[in-house]
């Protein structure tokens, strides 16, 4: 039974397993350190917030 079921995962689309996904930067597409409510990295909120 174990076999039947890893040969069906072993045929799914790399892709589709959600633990592959990573949250990216939207304007640098950095895969680390990224603020996840405004989907930017740190150093581009640092940058945006002493602009202000």
């Amino acid at each position: 039974m174990r076999d039947k079921h890893r040969y069906k995962l072993s045929k799914l689309p790399r892709k589709s397993s959600m633990a592959r996904v990573r949250n990216r930067g939207i304007f640098t597409g950095r895969p680390r350190s990224v603020v996840e409510f405004f989907r930017i990295s740190r150093i581009v909120f640092r940058g945006l917030a002493s602009r202000l």
